[in-house]
């Protein structure tokens, strides 16, 4: 009876609005990532990262 119990806790747990959360808490770090790597190549003075048309450059 305990191990039902313990279950039904933790399946309780992964609801929908939990895993949307993840999803987007997930997704923001990924893109608040991708800011600081882009600005760090951007600030990093080597001149690699200019574009005289202002297409990103990876």
């Amino acid at each position: 009876m305990k191990y039902f119990l313990l279950c039904a806790a933790a399946l309780s747990l992964v609801s929908c609005n939990t895993a949307i959360g993840i999803y987007r808490d997930g997704k923001q770090g990924v893109i608040w990532t991708k800011n600081k790597i882009q600005e760090s190549r951007n600030n990093s003075g080597g001149g690699d990262g200019y574009d005289p048309y202002g297409a990103p450059t990876y």
